[in-house]
């Protein structure tokens, strides 16, 4: 191993790859379980390629075949079923059959929905019960083929004394009795591992592991020593085979896409996705033939290689804590039922322990104390835990609490430790704060105060305040806690590589009922928040790494790629919410990097040009990529809040051209009408400026009429006086909701969040985080955080001024600050478990704590530190 900061940064990356893989690999086999010991009975007289000569009988909704069933094993995983299906009508590939399993008594104790298109391109259907069952007992299953199924089924039988098979019994066909006929399926039986086989097969990927390690060592040895002198011409050879492997796929991309047109669409669809391919075609080339810009220093590193290996180590594991905690906030503000808020919770304060560990070495919380906890806390959570029956709800949380447990007293033990250490060896050192910083940290303490004081029910209280009064005793440095905010900006932008990625599999956009594209969430206005913060932290990123430099996209590409990607997704949602925290942000963000970096004013608008003309042009690629992998890939998830009409929604085996994709023309028309306010919301879809694409009754709706909705006009019940009324309210409500709870402050709180007005209408939050506070807490407590929010601006501001030459990323505070600020206008957003509000309080602390004068120099004794 070389003792350059290149090769240690080189081989860190290769053990995190190798360690991350074995690690992921082994949480599969324990506890995911996703690993299990699998037997199958398969049929002895069919097999796929032989369908065609045991075709059966048409079979349709008249007719019913009932086979008996007597299961060989303790657990059914997978049962497939062969058969013939053809689909005329490809917009009907969509369409499914029913397979359905009973009990003794003919209850059906599963139910699964198939897809015609997936029995036309395999051969066999598959349904996956993944229950236990008892052995030879008597079961039945069917298929069942719903009345507007426009597919021709067959269901070849077999005798049964070819299939040799001890499961399928009496067929009963259309009622008859028929002992010396099968259907023909294959059975597939699971079992968890034992504690031998969960162990044998973690050394098996622990061998493995090893073995990749040794070989990527020896591969690096070889290469250091014989490979070394040709490194250029390598580089020089791998970006021509990858330009040329960009350039083909494009070709394939654009004659597919653009000259077959196979997704659909017209000349404005086919347009943008040719400006999407020379897009991404750009960005791709510009990855590839810039990657010297970010040149390896050569010079020798302060720190040992331990060391060195040690704080990249802790770096990357505290920027996946943050990614993954933001990911459960996601899944906190999504979730439909309260049990999913408990669970997020608990994950979301695991994740912030584990990255608050990380501002320590292994040296310092690998220790005897640690050791001593984490034995006995560990027993005690499995007595805990064995309380509870397996399975259950109460069960997983106990879980997920005992494992909060153990994380927040690792890390209090550790803290109490590090700072016993720090006072016996006298290098504590008490620096009194200046007299804003004081005022600053009473107003909090006031405030939270207030908070307990009137927090009646809500329990959040404690999570908003106790877990980053932690943050005060991690004894931060200006270089420490530039590292922290560095890893906290990536694990947000992680967090949106997760969402985008989920999206993609998951997630298409809709044409006509969910218009609005809101990505992993089931309202628009959850997306909006979410992708605001996203944006806010990649301009911090951009901006605190481009400094005073001149180019933006030679010197920060993947900053700007992140920013405008981000700005797209924004876009797609139509939230003017997002919109203008979006626009807002940046602008201030590019005039306070001008003004720290003493930039003339000619740059300003430079930069904001550039930017404006990156995220116009990266819009296409969003939009494009959207469009195409969800479509591609098929698996499409709809939550229970959403529509679930296959008439207008997209679903598993819909052609890539169906017509429930979302078009251009159809995207700008919406985009244009949602801006001359031609809707309207009502209170009862919670004020939601969103919440009009999902929830209004579907009768008050013009039905799907086919191929075109572009000239669909909307039509509701309202009467003309009442839908004017709303037409001209540019707050879609809020204004009224506004006031009514402006009428309801008082200096005591409230129990409730939601209030009721005077003529009896009910809302659920008052779509504003001050008023909100200010109706939960009592008037004094919101008019306590106006002045903390106000305080919390001015310093993230002198933060950004004083310090971003030396560190750049102390620009995302900021923009943090400013993202929380606005969005907080129309939206709840103080919230620990909001992703806004989250990183609102985050920053208090470094806030609060931040040495905000130029000459405030570390000593190098803080920095090692």
């Amino acid at each position: 191993m070389g003792d350059d900061i290149e090769h240690i940064k080189r081989n860190a990356v290769i053990q995190i790859v190798i360690v991350t893989l074995a690690f992921i690999m082994l949480m599969r086999v324990f506890p995911q379980g996703v690993v299990q010991n699998h037997s199958y009975s398969r049929q002895k007289a069919f097999h796929t390629s032989a369908r065609e000569t045991l075709r059966g009988d048409a079979f349709t909704i008249n007719d019913k075949k009932l086979q008996t069933v007597y299961f060989s094993r303790e657990h059914l995983y997978a049962v497939k079923l062969y058969m013939v299906c053809s689909v005329p009508d490809k917009s009907n590939r969509s369409d499914f059959i029913l397979f359905r399993l009973y009990d003794e008594n003919f209850s059906c104790i599963y139910e699964e929905q198939c897809c015609c298109g997936d029995i036309e391109d395999n051969g066999y259907l598959t349904a996956t019960p993944d229950m236990d069952v008892e052995p030879n007992k008597v079961y039945y299953y069917e298929i069942l083929i719903p009345e507007d199924c426009g597919g021709v089924f067959e269901l070849p039988v077999a005798d049964r004394g070819q299939l040799e098979q001890t499961e399928n019994s009496t067929l009963y066909i259309d009622g008859i009795v028929n002992d010396n006929v099968a259907l023909i399926a294959d059975f597939d039986y699971a079992r968890k591992l034992t504690a031998f086989g969960v162990l044998f097969y973690d050394v098996m990927i622990l061998a493995a592991a090893a073995v990749l390690y040794i070989a990527a060592m020896v591969a690096l040895y070889v290469y250091d020593i014989y490979l070394t002198q040709y490194r250029k011409q390598y580089m020089r050879y791998f970006r021509i085979a990858a330009s040329a492997a960009v350039a083909v796929a494009a070709l394939f991309l654009f004659v597919f896409s653009v000259v077959l047109n196979r997704f659909g669409g017209g000349v404005a669809d086919r347009i943008f996705f040719a400006v999407a391919i020379a897009a991404a075609i750009a960005w791709l080339l510009l990855a590839i033939w810039l990657r010297d810009r970010y040149p390896m220093p050569l010079h020798k590193t302060k720190l040992t290689v331990g060391r060195k290996l040690s704080l990249i180590w802790r770096n990357y594991i505290q920027t996946v804590s943050f990614g993954l905690l933001f990911y459960a906030l996601c899944q906190y503000v999504n979730a439909d039922r309260e049990y999913y808020h408990y669970t997020n919770t608990r994950w979301m304060l695991i994740f912030l322990a584990i990255a608050f560990l990380m501002m320590y070495s292994e040296q310092q919380f690998l220790n005897k104390l640690s050791i001593l906890w984490l034995i006995a806390s560990v027993i005690g959570s499995v007595m805990h835990c064995r309380s509870f029956e397996k399975g259950t709800n109460e069960r997983e949380l106990a879980v997920l609490t005992c494992a909060v447990v153990v994380s927040w007293g690792l890390l209090l033990l550790n803290i109490l430790i590090a700072w016993f250490k720090t006072l016996r060896q006298g290098e504590y050192r008490f620096q009194k704060p200046a007299a804003v910083q004081i005022i600053y940290g009473v107003l909090w303490i006031v405030f939270s105060a207030l908070m307990y004081l009137y927090q009646f029910e809500k329990i959040w209280v404690y999570t908003a305040t106790l877990p980053f009064v932690t943050m005060f005793f991690l004894r931060f440095t200006p270089a420490s806690k530039s590292r922290f905010l560095k890893n906290f900006t990536n694990g947000i932008l992680l967090s949106f590589g997760f969402v985008v990625l989920f999206c993609f599999i998951h997630r298409p956009h809709h044409y006509w009922m969910l218009y609005r594209y809101g990505g992993i969430f089931h309202t628009v206005a959850c997306t909006g928040m979410y992708l605001a913060v996203v944006f806010g932290a990649a301009v911090g990123k951009l901006f605190g790494t481009l400094k005073a430099k001149e180019s933006m996209l030679v010197c920060c590409p993947f900053e700007c790629f992140l920013v405008s990607v981000t700005a797209g997704y924004i876009f797609l949602t139509m939230s003017r919410t997002a919109y203008l925290s979006a626009f807002v942000t940046a602008v201030l963000v590019v005039i306070l990097a001008a003004f720290a970096f003493h930039k003339l004013p000619s740059n300003v608008w430079k930069e904001i040009g550039i930017l404006s003309l990156m995220a116009l042009l990266c819009f296409p690629l969003v939009f494009s990529a959207v469009r195409m992998i969800p479509a591609v890939i098929n698996e499409p998830i709809r939550y229970d809040l959403e529509h679930q009409d296959r008439g207008f929604m997209v679903y598993r085996g819909d052609p890539i051209d169906s017509d429930k994709y979302m078009t251009v023309p159809r995207f700008f028309s919406t985009l244009f009408g949602r801006f001359q306010k031609e809707e309207a919301i009502t209170d009862e879809e919670e004020g939601d400026e969103e919440a009009f694409d999902l929830k209004l009754p579907q009768e008050q709706y013009l039905v799907y009429t086919g191929n075109d909705f572009a000239g669909t006009d909307i039509r509701t019940v309202k009467d003309d006086e009442e839908l004017e009324k709303e037409q001209n309210d540019v707050s879609n409500g809020r204004f009224d909701i506004f006031m009514d709870y402006v009428k309801a402050l008082s200096f005591a709180g409230h129990e409730k969040m939601a209030l009721v007005n005077e003529e009896g209408k009910e809302h659920v939050h008052a779509h504003n985080s001050y008023l909100q506070v200010a109706y939960n807490f009592g008037m004094i407590a919101g008019v306590v955080f106006l002045a903390v929010c106000a305080i919390s601006l001015l310093f993230s501001i002198r933060l950004a001024v004083t310090q971003a030459n030396r560190f750049g990323i102390y620009i995302v505070p900021f923009a943090l600050i400013i993202v929380f600020g606005l969005i907080s206008v129309t939206e709840w957003a103080f919230h620990p478990c909001i992703p806004a509000g989250f990183c609102f309080l985050l920053m208090q602390p470094l806030l609060i704590s931040a040495k905000l004068s130029k000459d405030a120099e570390p000593s190098k004794r803080q920095e090692e530190l």
